[in-house]
């Protein structure tokens, strides 16, 4: 849905509605700023838009704060547009800072690597290129696993931690399965660099300098998509989160080191150089086998 807004009494716009969210997170545009979409018969504050107001409109105050209705003889049309009830369940929104939503992320990331490779380390599979981190294959999983839990859940381990909800924007709903997909793929690609070789590096600064700059991420604005909080996370919250990325990387690494001797003799048939290094910063010695811990 395309939104126009007035800025210096000129007409701007089209814009998306998280394009607009985004602008009023930055302090460029405000609540109160007349816009209007289809729909609507007149400008209005872009907080009264419909498309809008579940993201906008602040929350209704305590009935014990509200100042005495006047007078009856002193009631005004201003008096009565001021006094009108706001729409019922409205909350304030808040939007996850960068920082946060790639925490999130790096943390959902942590949880399926140690859930891959703890099965992996469990069912004793033996070393196989095509189910390294690098293999986009093994990426696979990871795409249906959050498409499915955005659909289903709004969130994901990751951001269900630090209180982020995916939805979509307009009427704050809840995504289909295949607009979840298609999300989830969109960041793979262009958000995970598929996780080949270096590039996620290159996409997600990329990502990261888009987010900063413009408000919201290509896939959230091919998608129509927005993340918001409802209660902003606390501190603890975020040490929790470092503190679980920590522990399932770890992990991680624990359930590969049966593997590493083979890694090395892989990656020693492409690069001498880069296998002297890995044998130099070998790690100590690995878990029990999962048969000699049933033993």
């Amino acid at each position: 849905m395309d939104i126009y807004w007035i800025a210096d009494k000129k007409k701007c716009g089209p814009a998306t509605v998280p394009d607009v969210l985004s602008l009023v997170q930055m302090g460029e545009l405000t609540p109160d700023t007349k816009g209007w979409h289809a729909g609507c018969e007149q400008w209005m504050p872009l907080r009264e838009l419909p498309a809008l107001a579940d993201f906008l409109a602040p929350p209704p105050e305590p009935a014990e704060e509200l100042p005495p209705p006047p007078p009856a003889e002193e009631a005004s049309p201003q008096n009565v547009e001021n006094s009108a009830q706001l729409p019922p369940g409205a909350v304030r929104v808040y939007l996850p800072s960068a920082a946060q939503r790639l925490l999130a992320r790096l943390v959902d990331i942590s949880l399926y690597m140690a859930l891959v490779f703890g099965v992996v380390y469990a069912r004793e599979i033996p070393f196989n290129a095509g189910l390294l981190p690098s293999s986009p294959l093994v990426w696979i999983g990871y795409i249906i696993l959050e498409a499915s839990l955005i659909s289903y859940l709004g969130t994901t381990p990751g951001k269900s931690l630090l209180g982020i909800q995916v939805r979509c924007v307009g009427a704050g709903q809840q995504m289909g399965l295949g607009r979840s997909f298609s999300r989830a793929v969109t960041v793979f690609v262009a958000g995970m660099g598929m996780m080949i070789s270096i590039l996620p590096l290159f996409t997600i600064g990329y990502s990261w300098w888009t987010l900063r700059s413009r408000g919201i991420t290509l896939w959230d604005a091919r998608c129509s998509t927005l993340p918001f909080q409802l209660v902003r996370a606390s501190l603890l919250r975020h040490l929790m989160a470092v503190g679980l990325l920590f522990v399932c990387l770890n992990l991680t690494l624990q359930f590969m080191l049966p593997w590493y001797p083979a890694m090395i003799e892989a990656v020693e048939q492409q690069s001498p150089e880069t296998a002297e290094w890995m044998r130099s910063m070998a790690p100590p010695e690995p878990l029990p086998a999962a048969s000699e811990t049933k033993k």
